[in-house]
C-alpha cells in the first residue's frame, strides 16, 4: 500500500499559483491524480516555477500558496512551511523537504528573476536554503528513525558548493538516506553526484517545457 508521496516542486508550471483558490489546484492536481492516490500525504516542496507568481518569494511563510500545515486536509499538499519534516514511526522513517531553490544556479535563485521583487526574493530564498541546510543538520542529529527519505526540488550534482551536505546524504552511521530531486525532466539515478553507500535519484517527471535530450527515462520511483 502506498503510504505518501514525495512531490519534488514546480507543481505548478510555468508560473505558480496565486493562492489555496487558484483553480490550478484541479486543472494540474486534483483532475489529474484519482482521489485513492490522493488520499495519502503528498509531501512537497517548493520548485523555481513555483515561485514566480507566488506571493512568498516577496514575503515571508505565511503568504505561500502552497503552504499547509493540516495534514488531514488531502485536498492540498502536506507543507506545513517550506522546510520541514514528517514522521512516520512505525516504518522507522522520517521524511525531510527542504527548499533548496537558492542553489538553482551559481548565481543563486535566478527564478526570482521573475517575480515583481527580484531582491527580497532572493534574500528569502537564500534564508529559506540556509533555513533547509539547518533543518537538515539538525535531523541528521536528533531523528530516531533508520531510514530518511530527504527530498528538494534539485537533484545532488546541483550542491557542488554545499560538500559538507553532499557528506551528510552519505553518510550510513546513523541513518540510510535515500534523496529525491527534481528539476531536470528525467527519472534516473546515473546522472546525478553519487552519495554511495546510501542512493539518490532525480525525478522529474518529464513535464515543463520539454524532456531532456538524448535517452529519456521517464516515470516515477517507488520505494519499498
Amino acid at each position: 500500500d502506498v503510504r505518501f508521496v514525495v512531490n519534488v516542486g514546480d507543481s505548478f508550471y510555468d508560473n505558480g499559483i496565486l493562492s489555496k483558490a487558484d483553480p490550478a489546484w484541479d486543472t494540474k492536481w486534483r483532475n489529474v491524480y484519482a482521489q485513492e492516490l490522493r488520499s495519502v500525504p503528498w509531501y512537497s516542496v517548493y520548485g523555481n516555477h513555483d515561485y514566480h507568481n507566488d506571493l512568498c518569494a516577496c514575503g515571508d511563510s505565511s503568504h505561500c500558496a502552497q503552504v499547509h500545515k493540516d495534514g488531514d486536509d488531502r485536498d492540498f499538499f502536506y507543507m506545513p512551511a517550506p522546510s520541514y519534516f514528517a514522521s512516520h514511526p512505525d516504518l522507522n522513517l522520517e521524511v525531510v523537504g527542504l527548499d533548496t531553490n537558492k542553489y538553482q544556479s551559481p548565481e543563486g535563485p535566478t527564478c526570482c528573476a521573475f517575480t515583481r521583487c527580484r531582491a527580497e526574493c532572493q534574500h528569502n530564498l537564500d534564508r529559506r536554503g540556509a533555513e533547509g541546510m539547518d533543518l537538515f543538520w539538525r535531523r541528521m542529529e536528533e531523528s530516531p528513525a533508520r531510514i530518511m527519505v530527504v527530498f528538494s526540488h534539485y537533484p545532488t550534482d546541483y550542491f557542488e558548493a554545499e560538500p559538507g551536505f553532499l557528506a551528510g546524504l552519505r553518510d550510513n552511521s546513523r541513518h540510510r538516506i535515500a534523496y529525491f530531486g527534481g528539476h531536470r525532466h528525467n527519472t534516473d539515478n546515473t546522472s546525478t553526484i553519487s552519495t554511495f553507500p546510501n542512493e539518490n535519484w532525480v525525478v522529474g517527471g518529464g513535464g515543463g517545457f520539454s524532456c531532456e535530450p538524448g535517452p529519456q527515462q521517464q516515470g516515477f520511483v517507488v520505494g519499498e
